[in-house]
């Protein structure tokens, strides 16, 4: 008897330390996903307050290359994914979750390179050869005449770089809604009954 219920006692307390154990791990895991949501959402408002201030003012319009502001500091953000912490996802069944958000903040560093690339040609370049050739602030110029001061080389790079931060911020705000999705589905597949952060984007207007 004496036997039988110290096992038992033994077994009972093997059965509440691998609970509790279990319920760190739980907590450890959906603690990193809810910091990977709230990641996303600060790399999407960036771009999104990007798009809205900048962009917007001159989608389609055929100057853009050359009057789109060129900012001095662009916000980057402090927060990044933090691998290590979400190597769980690669432990489980949705692997490809982990892979998705190493990639969306390549992209988005992608997307800010682009506008500091940018910003600097406009800043280092095409301000001083304007001052040279005394073109006052605000003055309209013909395409040709404005290409012919800033060279043949330095308009391509800012029309190609101009069409890529178009094409990379729209591409990155809408994945990065895909990404949270898979994430939030993911992190409810994994774990049922416990609540994960969800972020309600701002639809831009149509």
């Amino acid at each position: 008897a004496t036997l039988v219920a110290s096992f038992a006692g033994a077994w009972g307390a093997f059965l509440l330390e691998n609970e509790r154990h279990k319920r760190e791990v739980e907590d450890r895991n959906i603690g990193a996903a809810n910091r990977a949501i709230y990641t996303i959402f600060n790399l999407w408002n960036i771009l999104e307050q990007y798009r809205k201030e900048v962009l917007e003012p001159y989608r389609g319009k055929p100057d853009a290359w050359l009057n789109l502001a060129a900012s001095p500091t662009i916000p980057t953000g402090e927060q990044t994914f933090q691998p290590g912490e979400l190597q769980f996802l690669l432990q489980s069944s949705k692997a490809e979750i982990y892979a998705g958000l190493m990639l969306e903040e390549q992209r988005f560093a992608i997307a800010i390179d682009l506008i500091k690339a940018r910003s600097a040609l406009v800043l280092d370049q095409v301000f001083p050869k304007m001052s040279v050739a005394d073109v006052p602030v605000g003055r309209s110029l013909p395409e040709p005449e404005v290409e012919k001061i800033l060279g043949i080389e330095l308009t391509h790079k800012l029309k190609q770089i101009t069409a890529g931060i178009f094409k990379n911020v729209d591409e990155d705000l809408a994945s990065l809604k895909v990404e949270h999705d898979r994430l939030r589905e993911a992190m409810k597949s994994l774990y049922p009954k416990r609540k994960i952060l969800q972020v309600l984007f701002h639809e831009p207007p149509q």
